[in-house]
């Protein structure tokens, strides 16, 4: 209608925030999302002070601090908050990617060649990578930014060593390659991982499992079941894992281990993480800490559970061994359907014999669908070796788990296994949809 009238429709704004004194727009944009910077206005006074300070700072070594503080003097207090912004902006942050280096909203964010800044928002992760008006003019402007992240996360990155990986002091992951040697265009990828991680209801809310499967699969780890959760790259495998182990009682003693931070349970006052040491050269082999090493380890600490943040190889049987002795099991595996899995595990590395393999209770696919959303698709329940379905996606069947009735009843009297469990799944899931009515979600366009 208002297009009838000759009015223009302004695009809906669907979340606004700050990042410092930078505002942020999650915008409707076509049928699409737009992220938006507004950063503080810079006036010709402003610039002019800007190079001055600059200037001093290349010449002096005057620190950013002092300099911000001396130059602001000159200014209203609005010119002052300017001047500051991109003083520091350039002196210690990120220049024009200092806001997606410090906005915990976003999940991911890339530049691949000069144009816009492209990003997964935490918000609407559905929306897979959408664009935003943070623009990058030219191959030299995309080099001296790549450089510029990757120093200041403490890395470097050379034509001598063009390929650089490397974890910022927040334990975001930075993927920067340099033009010339191995690509066309200098590029950057940082993972951000959330400071504040994913609750179970923020899952559901955002249509990744249903409340009872929710349920189950809190249950299952909390009974110290030995679960696997397999899926592709992206598809949330250790999200859905850290939401399982964040739901564990305050009692337990949760033990994790990884090559890389990834799991974060630090709300949980039983977390114990471990880090594996890994070589960075032919001559720190004889000092690297392997997986298998911390599994062991592990052990002598009394863990209810133990997580492993990605069973690639031999820990797998270690895994078992814990398992086997009344610890409960959790760890992500890359793989997307039962047939590859089995395959997978018994197999070298992992090499598992079929009395260990019946030792794992449950194991769940996730997969990452063609709109970016995340769906538990399948899970199956291992019966003396028999592989069941419990839940399938499409169908959407769920099967009550057997085996956490066969463990609730251990505990409780008066009723029969399956009411039990129908219960208790019952129960978890009313809570679960009422906190995740609480969540915060960008919908669909």
């Amino acid at each position: 209608m208002a297009e009838l009238r000759g009015e223009r429709e302004v695009p809906r704004v669907f979340v606004e925030y700050h990042v410092g004194d930078a505002a942020v727009r999650l915008r409707q944009r076509d049928n699409n999302l737009f992220y938006e910077v507004e950063e503080p206005a810079l006036t010709e006074i402003v610039r002019k002070l800007l190079d001055q300070a600059m200037d001093e700072y290349v010449k002096k070594g005057t620190d950013p601090e002092k300099l911000a503080e001396k130059y602001s003097r000159r200014l209203d207090s609005s010119e002052a908050v300017s001047f500051r912004y991109h003083l520091l902006r350039e002196l210690r942050g990120f220049s024009k990617l200092h806001v997606f280096m410090h906005d915990d909203q976003i999940e991911d964010f890339t530049i691949t060649m000069p144009g816009p800044v492209r990003l997964i928002h935490r918000l609407a992760p559905h929306y897979e990578w959408i664009e935003s008006n943070v623009v990058v003019e030219s191959d030299e402007e995309l080099d001296k930014l790549v450089k510029l992240v990757v120093e200041r996360s403490g890395g470097s990155i050379t034509p001598a060593s063009p390929v650089v990986e490397i974890l910022t002091s927040n334990f975001d992951r930075v993927a920067g390659v340099l033009r010339g040697e191995v690509s066309f265009h200098s590029s950057i990828t940082v993972r951000k991982f959330p400071r504040r991680p994913y609750s179970l209801a923020r899952l559901v809310r955002l249509g990744t499992l249903k409340s009872e499967v929710a349920a189950a699969l809190w249950l299952a780890v909390e009974l110290k079941c030995n679960v696997i959760i397999a899926g592709l790259t992206g598809s949330g495998k250790t999200t859905l894992l850290n939401s399982l182990l964040l739901q564990l009682p305050k009692n337990y003693k949760i033990l994790t281990v990884e090559e890389h931070p990834e799991i974060n349970l630090k709300d949980h006052p039983g977390w114990l993480p471990l880090y594996a040491r890994l070589p960075t050269s032919p001559a720190a082999r004889q000092t690297a800490i392997s997986l298998t090493q911390l599994l062991k380890a592990a052990l002598r600490h009394r863990p209810t559970v133990i997580a492993v943040g990605e069973a690639r190889a031999e820990e797998v049987q270690d895994m078992i061994t814990a398992a086997s002795i009344g610890h409960g099991t959790a760890t992500t595996l890359h793989t997307d359907n039962l047939e590859h899995m089995l395959r997978r595990l018994t197999s070298h590395p992992m090499n598992l014999r079929s009395d260990q393999l019946a030792m794992i209770d449950y194991a769940v696919f996730i997969v990452k669908m063609p709109d970016g959303r995340r769906r538990v698709k399948e899970i199956y329940e291992n019966m003396s070796g028999k592989w069941e379905p419990i839940y399938d996606h499409e169908s959407g069947k769920f099967k009550l788990p057997e085996k956490i009735g066969e463990k609730l009843a251990m505990t409780s009297r008066g009723l029969e296994p399956h009411e039990l469990v129908a219960l208790e799944i019952r129960r978890r899931a009313e809570q679960l949809r009422a906190q995740a009515r609480r969540e915060e979600v960008v919908a669909a366009v």
